[in-house]
């Protein structure tokens, strides 16, 4: 059966019931993804994984990949991810990045599946999972409530599949239902990125080159304020300095030491300078915010951050109030959960006074910064 998703726009929630009651029925389906079309059945059916294994050709020693709703089910098989595979998955998903990561054998979920199921997504202990940035295959997956065995349409050893036609005829019989979306977007395959503890390789390169998987894996050190003017930028700035020190570099050096600094504001105006006095303050300390400018506090900011240091309490506040999940990653830059209060109005010794318990503060986070 094949489902034109252009021909029938106002059927797509009937669309996704008929493709949700497919695969829990043991078919195989063509999804579409926004890298190239896959294939895939559900985990929990044997005989269908063992269909879509025979259907593929795929030599022994390349397991399938599972095709996840969200991070959250990463935990139904890893529950100790290192900090490098959430950073990826929470940066890099939805998207074209396949995370091949270790996997507990012992969970339960991994223990009740038939051995074929196991053999054809299992090597070495380790599992890889991607979550799809298309949402009509999002939306299954989260009907579901488990992982598609998802590859790639195609026969092993023959070109990616663009379009459903080009699908049914390198499968053929072997596809129960096709789910048509017109051409793919991409045209290359996700990148796949194998993450042990804290290392990480590329496996295959795809549509995410490996200089921009390198760039997502630093880590994000975020300060907040009100207006990005005073407070912040000078703890990004003298941030960048103690981080540099204790890591024997220049802080031009520290993107390719694996950290970057940043800052914004709750109430920021777009792209003002950094106050006079906030600027005169760390001039006295060698370093300089002539080039600093404000940026509001925004979605993506608060989804790379791996530590977010509000100033106040109020601030920490005002981003748990938008960004409920960041409570993990979210603290008081005083260590005793304190304010540090805004020196804006105030004398050059007021911001010199700001700056000192700035440092100090984090001078305390260090460690914690550092660790792995």
């Amino acid at each position: 059966m094949r489902i034109d998703l252009h021909r029938e726009p106002a059927d797509v929630e009937e669309v996704i019931r008929q493709c949700v009651d497919a695969l829990q029925d043991g078919n195989v389906l063509v999804l579409p993804t926004e890298t190239v079309y896959g294939v895939g059945a559900i985990i929990s059916h044997s005989k269908a994984v063992e269909r879509l294994l025979r259907a593929k050709g795929r030599p022994p020693g390349q397991p399938f990949s599972l095709a996840i709703a969200g991070i959250e089910m990463l935990h139904d098989f890893s529950p100790d991810l290192s900090s490098l595979a959430q950073r990826l998955a929470r940066r890099c998903w939805p998207g074209p990045v396949t995370l091949v990561l270790p996997v507990d054998v012992e969970m339960p979920v991994l223990r009740a599946l038939p051995e074929t199921v196991r053999d054809a997504v299992l090597a070495g202990g380790m599992i890889g999972f991607r979550v799809p940035h298309h949402p009509v295959t999002q939306t299954i997956l989260g009907e579901l409530n488990e992982p598609i065995v998802l590859t790639s349409a195609n026969r092993s050893g023959r070109p990616e599949a663009l379009t459903v036609d080009e699908t049914l005829r390198s499968l053929g019989d072997a596809v129960d239902v096709a789910l048509d979306d017109g051409p793919t977007v991409g045209t290359l395959p996700s990148t796949v990125v194998r993450v042990d503890g804290d290392s990480w390789s590329i496996l295959r390169e795809g549509s995410v080159k490996r200089e921009t998987i390198r760039k997502l894996t630093a880590k994000i050190i975020l300060f907040v304020c009100t207006g990005n003017t005073c407070r912040s930028p000078m703890a990004e700035v003298i941030c960048e300095k103690l981080l540099a020190d204790r890591l024997r570099c220049m802080p031009e050096e520290l993107e390719h030491r694996g950290y970057v600094v940043m800052s914004a504001g709750i109430a920021a105006g777009a792209d003002q300078p950094a106050s006079y006095y906030a600027d005169a303050t760390v001039q006295h300390r060698g370093l300089s915010l002539q080039g600093h400018r404000s940026q509001l506090l925004g979605d993506t900011q608060v989804r790379y951050a791996d530590h977010i240091f509000a100033l106040t309490r109020g601030h920490r506040e005002a981003i748990l109030s938008y960004w409920p999940d960041a409570d993990t990653r979210l603290s008081v830059l005083r260590t005793d959960g304190g304010d540090i209060t805004d020196p804006i109005g105030g004398s050059l010794g007021e911001y010199a006074a700001c700056a000192d318990r700035i440092e100090e503060e984090i001078e305390n986070r260090l460690d914690r910064i550092l660790a792995h």
